[in-house]
């Protein structure tokens, strides 16, 4: 009863975000999201209700189109804060990559990671894709085969390119590259259209379950010296072991890595502000968020800056806030 009665209240309170009719406190904060069908709304929903109810701070939860709408429009001062691929992100912060022709978004402070995102590769149990290396037609004997990132311009299509191409020097025009909208890649997949999959989602996915229901999979493997190269070379990506039994056709542990999911905020967001959120969403509000879905059981101090150590050089810098209430947890000097 006690779980119904907080769905509803977190329902109640993600509504009233959203319409913007809850009365100010002290500080209201703008966070853009994702869709709502995606995990991270209900996420910061549950963050987002925790911190109004253990502090006297609002952030009114906002759903977007995620990581590069949120960057835009924390870019313009529309939002905030906004939860963004770590590959956006970083990105954004050195106007790299997909940021490049915008430039530098130098206002971007890192709050904190929230969980793990397994970077995996799935391939029919019976075809003939044995590792990444076979993406390289060289490799076989000149076969070229299909592979969709996800949808076209996204972090996760910008996130494949990059491992592909410091993992193994493959690049799009190596491929058959087929960036496709979910709906569309896994249709295409059940019906052997499209050799390869790649997925950044939590574990275990029901995308995953449906899809290998009726149609075996084999999950590649991402090891060894060149796993070790990837995670030098591209900083936020660290290594996972993804546990056998998930999947029709996947019985054994799987050599990974993975990408976190960042909350960021502006640089003038108010320092005050950041520390208490923190405080609550790490402190007394810890277990409820940990209760919204499975994969919010792993998120915590031992999550919280993954992807984004503290001093590296190639690290976004640290807002203010963060940096107090990690200190005063004896996490950072």
């Amino acid at each position: 009863m006690k779980k119904i009665i907080v769905g509803l209240l977190l329902i109640v309170f993600c509504f009233l975000f959203a319409s913007g009719e809850i009365e100010k406190k002290s500080q209201n904060i703008i966070m853009g999201t994702s869709s709502p069908g995606a995990s991270w709304y209900p996420f910061a929903c549950r963050m987002g209700f925790v911190a109004m109810i253990h502090t006297d701070i609002v952030i009114t939860v906002i759903p977007s189109g995620g990581s590069a709408e949120n960057i835009r429009l924390m870019r313009q001062g529309l939002f905030h804060m906004g939860l963004v691929a770590p590959n956006f992100a970083n990105h954004a912060y050195w106007g790299t990559g997909p940021f490049e022709r915008g430039g530098r978004h130098e206002n971007l402070r890192f709050l904190f990671n929230m969980y793990p995102l397994p970077v995996t590769a799935l391939v029919h149990r019976d075809g003939p894709i044995r590792d990444m290396g076979d993406f390289n037609p060289a490799a076989v004997s000149g076969r070229r085969f299909s592979f969709s990132p996800g949808s076209p311009g996204s972090e996760d299509e910008f996130a494949w390119l990059e491992i592909f191409e410091v993992g193994w020097g493959i690049t799009r025009d190596m491929m058959i590259w087929r960036p496709l909208s979910h709906n569309e890649r896994v249709m295409a997949f059940k019906d052997r259209i499209i050799d390869s999959l790649g997925f950044q989602t939590s574990q275990p996915s029901g995308a995953l379950i449906e899809i290998s229901a009726g149609n075996p999979i084999r999950i590649l493997p991402i090891e060894g010296g060149v796993r070790d190269r990837i995670m030098r070379e591209i900083v936020w990506l660290e290594r996972y072991t993804l546990p056998g039994g998930m999947y029709n056709g996947q019985d054994t542990p799987v050599e990974t890595i993975f990408i976190g999911s960042f909350v960021l905020a502006n640089y003038d967001v108010p320092e005050d502000f950041v520390y208490a959120y923190m405080s609550a969403v790490f402190g007394p509000g810890l277990a409820e968020v940990q209760s919204v879905f499975p994969v919010a059981e792993e998120f915590g101090f031992n999550q919280a800056m993954r992807g984004n150590p503290y001093g590296n050089p190639a690290s976004i810098t640290y807002h203010p806030g963060a940096v107090r209430f990690f200190r005063e947890a004896r996490l950072i000097r």
